[in-house]
Order: C-alpha cells, then structure tokens, then sequence
C-alpha cells in the first residue's frame, strides 16, 4: 500500500500574487501580506527621516541660542545697548551686570534704573543725550544707576545677615496708602500711567522700586543700635514729664530743634513718605508718638494742632540712620565690588 499524503496537508505555500488579481477567500492571506510586506518597505526609513529631522531641529535651536546669546552679551558688555529689547531680555535670562562680596548684581536692576533716568530726562528736561552734554550726562546717569544697583545688592546682603525681608503685602499697603493719600484723588489706573509718564515703569518694577526703599529702611533700623538707643532716651525723658520742646533741642533736625521741634503744618494727603502725617492723624492735640521709623531716622512726633479737618500742624524730634550710611560708605571704598562694563567714575554731569 503506497504511503501517500492526502494533498491537503502536501500543498506549497502559495506564492504572493501579483499586484492586482481578484481577490478570493483561499487568496485574501496572499494580498494581506503582499500589502504588509509593501509596507514594510517604508517603515524603517520613515523612523529614520524623523529621528534625523529631530537631530536637525536640535541642532538649529542650540545654534540659534548661541547666536541669540553670543550677539547679547556684545550688545549688553560691549556696545551697552539700553534699548528696551535688551532690557527685557534681561529680565529673562539673569545676565549680572557686578559681583558684590559673592552676589550676583542683576542687569536687569540697572537698566531699570537707567532707563528711567534716560526716559525722564529726555521727556522732563528735554536733554539730547546725542549732544556734547548729553553724552556726559548719560554716563553720569550710568555711573548713578550702577552705583544704586550695587548698593541695593549690597543691602539685600545685609538684611540676609540681620534677618530683615519685606513681604509682598507690605509693598501693597504701601502703594495703596500712596493712592488713597494723593491730593488728585487718583485712581489706581491714574496711578499707573504716572507711573509709566514720569519713571517708564509698570506698576510692578514700582513696587520693585518701593520694596527695594522699604528693605534699605528696615535695614537701617534693625542696624542702627546706637542711633535707636539715642532715640529711646529721648522717648524715655519724654515719658518723665520734660517739655517735648526741651527736648527737641537735642535733635539732629537743628532748624527745627531751635523751633521747639516745630516742622510745620500739612495736609493729610501731602507725601508722607517717612509716615508722620499718617501718625500724627492718629493723635490727639498735645499728644506724643512712639518711635517713628522713617525712610532716613528715627522720628518722635507731636501733634500740635489740627488747622483744619485735612491738616496738622507737628513737632519732631529726629535721630537720623548713622550705621546704614557708615557701612555703605566703607562698601563703596573697600574695592569689593567687580564690574562687569566700563563706567567712568564721574563725580558731575558737568566735568
């Protein structure tokens, strides 16, 4: 008997069609693989393109960086370009315009302070900075927005070290006293655009601007021992029962000690940036504050008179921040300070 295979299980594997044919149930797994395998053709030389294209892409982007990074620090160390493309790239990439004892002064920070210079000597005092004078009176400007920006470095390393900050809030009640208090009645909307008319500033490198004044007299105060002690003496022969007149004679406000203390009469919504006005309203007539910490010392007030409902007349006694000064003079001439662009060291606008 022959062994013979029934021919269902000895059949060759069927060879792929070609491209078209008609399409039948035995034949439908030949047409599906001669599609697949056509698809197979392109697969890996797709991954490739796209794994090539994300290469170049990356390569295009370092060196567009580089390019971008390269033609701004020329632009910011060589040419010192004030524009305001530069500074607001400044303000997102941290380029340091000094080192003050290990801290890093923000590029940023002076040419805020330059450019609103610039912005209202040019709009207020009509000066062409592309004159003789002109150029001497921007690197006047230059040589005082640096010296700022250090010396704000400089603070701020100081109220580390002593512990001192100023909170976002203090900041806001801040300027929201400033608008309230203004005798135009001003809208926060009115606020702003003098603002950006007299400083080129938004509201927030304002408030930059206050918290920067706000630290450097915090500073002051928690510093100033000396000076605080003095004060408080003179709190304390206050509290004893001698005249407030008697003792203004000992303040560092001369004109106003050989006057019994006697500063003047305002309104309430006059500037009021050392904050007595705003103690004095708390008063009654012929009654005394506690220490004032103001922007440049330490005051007491007295309340001598009310004019009118929007007015106060007021006596002081000053002990002006001794410590801050010393210290920032020693900072200036210790050397400590490494810049980063050449600014010349001009005492006047006019040399």
């Amino acid at each position: 008997m022959n062994n013979i295979i029934p021919s269902k299980f000895n059949k060759k594997e069927p060879e792929l069609p070609e491209t078209g044919g008609r399409i039948t149930n035995e034949t439908v797994a030949q047409h599906r693989e001669r599609i697949l395998a056509g698809g197979r053709k392109f697969k890996y030389p797709l991954q490739y393109t796209k794994h090539r294209v994300l290469i170049i892409s990356i390569l295009i982007f370092v060196v567009a960086f580089i390019g971008l990074f390269s033609f701004a620090t020329w632009q910011l160390y060589g040419a010192q370009n004030v524009s305001a493309f530069m500074y607001r790239l400044t303000t997102v990439v941290p380029f340091p315009v000094a080192k003050v004892e290990g801290q890093w002064v923000a590029y940023s920070d002076y040419l805020r302070e330059l450019r609103s210079s610039i912005h209202y000597f040019s709009t207020k005092e009509a000066v062409n900075f592309n004159s003789d004078d002109g150029k001497r009176q921007l690197e006047y400007q230059k040589r005082l927005a640096l010296n700022k920006s250090t010396e704000t470095a400089f603070i701020k390393k100081l109220a580390k070290e002593n512990d001192v900050s100023v909170s976002r809030q203090e900041v806001n009640d801040f300027v929201a006293m400033q608008i309230s208090s203004n005798k135009l009645g001003l809208t926060e909307d009115a606020y702003r655009q003098i603002i950006r008319n007299y400083y080129d500033w938004s509201l927030d490198e304002y408030k930059q601007s206050i918290h920067n004044q706000l630290l450097q007299t915090k500073v002051a105060a928690k510093i100033g021992t000396e000076e605080r002690a003095k004060i408080d003496g003179f709190l304390a022969q206050l509290n004893a029962g001698v005249p407030f007149e008697e003792v203004a004679k000992s303040s560092e406000d001369v004109i106003a000690g050989a006057k019994g203390g006697d500063i003047g009469t305002y309104g309430l919504a006059d500037n009021d940036p050392n904050g007595l006005i705003a103690a004095a309203n708390q008063l009654e007539v012929g009654a005394t504050s506690g220490v004032i910490n103001g922007t440049n010392g330490f005051y007491i007030i007295k309340l001598v008179a009310r004019p009118s409902e929007k007015e106060v007349t007021l006596s002081a006694i000053f002990v002006g921040y001794k410590a801050l000064q010393q210290k920032l003079e020693e900072f200036r001439q210790s050397g400590v300070i490494d810049e980063f662009i050449k600014v010349e060291p001009i005492a006047s606008p006019t040399t």
